[in-house]
């Protein structure tokens, strides 16, 4: 997990937003509130206010995804979910706010995350809450992307691919790295181990083709370390433009690329630790802020 691109949402947006969330506040009690939550949800894009609405909202969320329209929780499979990152079956009060939305796939949002719920006493004990009973206390016990950095939280172990708490977490921030991480079992799910160690390599070969290619002294000898797939650049340039077109296209695809959590690891960790990255990165040190 990383955190998503920050990006604002249309002013008429806002004004809806509000008074749906406002029809929900106005509930006497926690279960109508959630009842009331669950229907207007259903019937958000009824009207053409709503439809815009929603369009804009979900066109937002598209455009803020950590990759292309790739889950922000598990970053490997396509995203079509607004998720609530404080459940509305809980936290009805967040129905209808904006940092409460985030894009995820189905996995993560339907099956994995749904209704469960934990949350943190005043000690920062872990309580965890039955569906249909109110929260006894008001902080949820789970990352949320939209207002804090994951990676204050967790990192890639890129021996494991599985994900660690950041050494020094509080108490309060150690339960909520741990719940995040056994809510959407981030690391109990065998394809995205897989993924993961598949982005890691792909990130070597991308970032070691690069390095051959800007030490390239002739044009056939850079084109000898392209692939067959990197054919749209003019080949009738001269051969230091030919490298910088070459070099933006790579950080592109970098940055574009599923598990970016993997990529933030490697340039935290495995910069420092790993001989061969070392190399690579002391060639392109610009890479480091890619």
């Amino acid at each position: 997990m990383i955190q998503p691109a920050s990006k604002n949402i249309k002013t008429s947006t806002v004004r809806r937003l509000k008074d749906l969330q406002k029809r929900i506040n106005d509930q006497p009690t926690f279960k109508d509130m959630v009842k009331k939550a669950q229907s207007l949800w259903k019937s958000k894009s009824g009207s053409k206010v709503g439809k815009a609405a929603f369009e804009d909202i979900k066109q937002t969320l598209i455009d803020m995804c950590v990759s292309v329209e790739v889950c922000n929780y598990c970053e490997q499979n396509e995203a079509n979910d607004i998720e609530h990152i404080s459940p509305k079956s809980f936290f009805p009060k967040l129905t209808f706010v904006w940092l409460n939305y985030l894009l995820a796939c189905a996995k993560c949002n339907t099956i994995l995350k749904s209704d469960k719920c934990y949350v943190l006493d005043a000690n920062d004990n872990t309580h965890f809450v039955k569906r249909g009973t109110q929260p006894p206390h008001p902080i949820y016990a789970f990352i949320n992307p939209r207002l804090e950095n994951p990676n204050d939280f967790l990192i890639l172990n890129m021996q494991t691919f599985e994900f660690e708490l950041m050494p020094g977490l509080n108490k309060k921030d150690t339960a909520k790295a741990e719940k995040t991480l056994e809510i959407l079992q981030l690391n109990e799910r065998s394809k995205l181990l897989e993924a993961r160690e598949s982005a890691a390599k792909y990130y070597y070969d991308r970032i070691e083709r690069l390095v051959n290619i800007l030490n390239s002294r002739t044009l056939p000898e850079l084109k000898s370390h392209l692939t067959p797939y990197d054919t749209r650049f003019d080949f009738s340039q001269n051969i230091t433009t030919i490298k910088a077109e070459i070099k933006t296209s790579f950080k592109n695809n970098i940055q574009i690329h599923q598990h970016p959590s993997v990529w933030h690891a490697i340039k935290k960790v495995e910069s420092m630790t790993n001989s061969n990255w070392k190399n690579l990165f002391n060639q392109i040190p610009e890479a480091l802020t890619w």
